[in-house]
């Protein structure tokens, strides 16, 4: 990872950064934007299909995914 300073485009505020599995995510702590590199959607995409694929029979996506968006996207990210 680079030490270079990134800034939020839309307001300016320095992002955080968070690396889970591979995965490097910006963050914008001010307005709560996402930014990935090249590549890291399809990485997330891939993660998330492992991880419904490993869910018990008795578990579907519309009930392991019930309210889950209502707690932020870096919870969800991580969470795979």
């Amino acid at each position: 990872m680079s030490n270079t300073t990134l800034r939020c485009p839309k307001c300016e505020s320095k992002l955080d950064t968070h690396e889970r599995h591979g995965v490097v995510i910006e963050e914008c702590p001010g307005c709560k934007g996402v930014f990935l590199d090249r590549g890291e959607l399809e990485q997330l995409i891939d993660a998330e299909s492992r991880y419904l694929a490993e869910l018990p029979d008795e578990v579907t996506p519309e009930t392991a995914y019930q309210g889950r968006h209502r707690r932020g996207i870096m919870q969800q990210i991580f969470s795979l």
